[in-house]
Parts: C-alpha cells; sequence; structure tokens
C-alpha cells in the first residue's frame, strides 16, 4: 500500500498541471506530487513534493481531499496558493517535465490517472 500527496497549485484561475516522463506509461500528466513519507502528514508530503520537482514553496494550504489510490493506498490533493510571481522550474532532467498554467477546460483529462480525474471533475471546480 502507497500513500501518495498530489499538489494542486492554483492561481488567477488556472491550475498548475506538469507533463512528464513515467517509465511504464510514457508522458503522462499530473499534479507534481508523489509518495508520503513515513512520518509525514499528506500535506506536508505535498508541500515537500512540490519544493522537489518544481522549486516552488507553498505560501497557503486552502483545502485537502483524500481518495483511494490506485495502488490501494490514500491520495491526499493539497490546493495550495503560492507566491504570485513564482514560476516552477524543471528540477531532474531525467523526469523531462514541462509546465502549463491550465483553465480547467483545456485540463486532458484522459490523459490523468482515473483518482486524479475523479479529483478534477469533483473538487477542482470549487477553487477555480
Amino acid at each position: 500500500m502507497k500513500n501518495l500527496a498530489m499538489a494542486v497549485v492554483i492561481r488567477a484561475g488556472k491550475v498548475l498541471v506538469q507533463q512528464r516522463y513515467r517509465s511504464l506509461r510514457g508522458m503522462v500528466y499530473e499534479f507534481p506530487g508523489g509518495s508520503v513519507e513515513c512520518e509525514e502528514s499528506g500535506e506536508e508530503g505535498a508541500c515537500r513534493e512540490l519544493w522537489e520537482e518544481t522549486g516552488l514553496k507553498a505560501s497557503q494550504v486552502l483545502g485537502t481531499y483524500q481518495a483511494v489510490n490506485e495502488y490501494g493506498g490514500m491520495i491526499d490533493y493539497v490546493v495550495i496558493n503560492i507566491a504570485s510571481d513564482a514560476e516552477p522550474v524543471c528540477i531532474d532532467p531525467v523526469r523531462q517535465q514541462t509546465f502549463f498554467w491550465m483553465r480547467p477546460d483545456d485540463i486532458p483529462l484522459n490523459d490523468f490517472y482515473a483518482a486524479d480525474r475523479a479529483f478534477i471533475r469533483s473538487h477542482l471546480p470549487h477553487y477555480l
């Protein structure tokens, strides 16, 4: 069972989405995030992963939602504000990341994992 945390970064009616390389799936769209470490909360894990993957620091947590992930563990979606002028950077070139600020209607839902699609449809509209 693997617990995950996703940083859902909101700014000016858009959400931060990354396209990155995953060895088993090729290029995928997803929120910055990853595994929650043993002593972390979902919120702490999302904020850490955001920093590690994008160089961005959370300035305010707006909400947290939990669901069951595809590995049988929990997934925390942590909706976050950041400084208004901050931009993500590719920290690890192996990930082949490209970042996009997307409006809800532009999010390529079919390229996200199932749990992410459910979050995007059910909860994300409340923040945008």
